[in-house]
């Protein structure tokens, strides 16, 4: 890690014990293989090739970063302001990476072709226009930004959301009136996860009555799933891919936006 990198206020919501949650499901659970395909695809549309240069701003643990390198043959660079998320990227073989605040991006203006963040904006440390403001910023003129966030603020969860350090959901209108304070054209705006949607409204809205009062400290929804069911909950996802190529979804659990820099 650069030196130059540790830039910003580098304070994390996230509990510390959420990482090692999340290095763990990154890899196999069923959420985080169907939205790492998602990414990969709605990339390559856009025009993505290996001499594209690509920021993850937000990488977490580093899986998003490691798929970008491994399917897409890039050259990716990516930050985290959470030295306890920096602690597992050697464990990812990740070296082009540094700590940093989004809200303080440690990149020139106009450095890269694509800026990649994935369930960032929502945090509680992240000024969400300052974030979206350095995103634009480092971007090269037509430079392509892919932002996916959670849907819905009537989705929050107390648990869930105090333990991954998240304060915010999105509607479309939410993000569109975001996306709109800088020049951009909005290429596309889709929901994610419709297939499954149903079942996670059921889970968030019925999570309340079966909470067992307790004074441990929260914990976020990601937990083992049966391997029959994990595979099965990816199927139908992975199967939604698909649609995503020929149509835009208007309802589900998470928002992707696909812009462009104009300048």
């Amino acid at each position: 890690m650069s030196s130059s990198c540790l830039r910003g206020r580098r304070i994390s919501e996230v509990e510390p014990y959420e990482y090692e949650t999340l290095f763990n499901a990154e890899t196999s659970y069923w959420w985080f293989r169907a939205l790492h395909a998602i990414v990969r695809e709605a990339l390559l549309e856009t025009g993505l090739t290996s001499a594209s240069s690509v920021l993850d701003a937000g990488c977490g643990t580093g899986q998003n970063l490691v798929s970008l390198v491994e399917h897409n043959n890039l050259e990716a660079f990516g930050f985290d302001i959470s030295t306890h998320a920096a602690s597992f990227w050697p464990r990812r073989g990740l070296t082009r990476v540094c700590v940093s605040s989004v809200n303080e991006i440690p990149f020139m203006d106009e450095s890269f072709d694509v800026v990649v963040s994935v369930d960032v904006l929502e945090c509680k440390a992240v000024d969400e226009i300052a974030a979206y403001s350095e995103m634009w910023r480092v971007l090269k003129p037509g430079g392509i930004l892919l932002l996916v966030v959670p849907a819905y603020e009537w989705l929050l969860s107390e648990d869930h959301h105090k333990a991954v350090g998240a304060s915010r959901r999105y509607s479309r209108r939410r993000l569109v009136d975001l996306l709109k304070m800088k020049p951009v054209q909005i290429i596309r705006m889709t929901n994610l996860f419709s297939s499954v949607f149903p079942l996670v409204v059921a889970y968030r809205l019925l999570q309340p009555y079966f909470k067992r009062k307790t004074s441990s400290p929260p914990r976020s929804d990601l937990k083992p799933l049966p391997g029959f069911l994990n595979e099965l909950l990816f199927n139908i996802a992975n199967f939604e891919k698909g649609i995503l190529k020929t149509f835009d979804l208007p309802f589900g659990s998470s928002i992707l936006a696909v812009v462009r820099k104009v300048v």
